[in-house]
């Protein structure tokens, strides 16, 4: 009697460690512009200029281009989260924002990613060379280091580039501040961009 209790404890034990283990979920985030201010900025900018631009695919290091959100807690070490994942790939997520934020602000007579029936006058790309949450010590910050270049189609020479490597600390290890600061920042150099080519565009013959 005894043997036979002996032998099935450990099973026991097994199982029951086994059952007692949390299921560990990946959770998902999303690049979204800050939607309480979004529609008040879009009306500050007025003017409009009869031109067209196709909106070229983002491109982004291919260190940052993965569903894996990357975290840097050195000048050269970079680690991904296991189970904290982007819903969409970045390169998507920033390109629908593109489109989305100049189909509002009235920059072009018309944007797309792809023209069928008008010559576009100009081409837009973007390069995010960093994005990734920056850890020191016990601070977290949001990184995104991206480029914007504004080329003439017809001439295929660039009129206007705009770069910004931007920081913003986190006051909690929190990826969904992290990805809200990544979407801020987004949208701030958009708004600076559109202002860039409304002046550039307005004053070139």
């Amino acid at each position: 009697m005894n043997k036979f209790i002996l032998f099935f404890i450990p099973i026991i034990l097994c199982l029951w460690s086994c059952g007692s283990q949390k299921v560990v979920t990946t959770k998902y985030y999303v690049i979204e512009f800050p939607t309480d201010t979004v529609l008040e900025e879009y009306e500050k900018i007025p003017l409009e200029i009869e031109k067209y631009c196709e909106i070229i695919p983002v491109d982004i290091n291919p260190a940052y281009s993965t569903p894996q959100i990357a975290n840097r807690s050195s000048s050269r070490a970079i680690t991904y989260y296991s189970y904290h994942q982007w819903a969409i790939r970045p390169s998507e997520s920033f390109s629908r924002l593109i489109l989305d934020y100049f189909n509002h602000v009235p920059v072009f007579s018309g944007v797309s990613d792809r023209f069928w029936r008008v010559q576009p006058d100009f081409h837009l790309e973007t390069t995010i060379y960093h994005l990734e949450v920056v850890q020191e010590q016990n601070t977290f910050s949001a990184h995104l280091d991206l480029e914007f270049r504004l080329r003439e189609v017809e001439r295929g020479r660039e009129i206007l580039h705009h770069r910004a490597d931007r920081y913003i600390t986190l006051y909690n290890r929190d990826l969904d501040l992290f990805a809200a600061a990544i979407g801020d920042i987004f949208y701030q150099e958009l708004q600076q961009l559109s202002e860039k080519i409304a002046m550039e565009i307005k004053y070139t013959p």
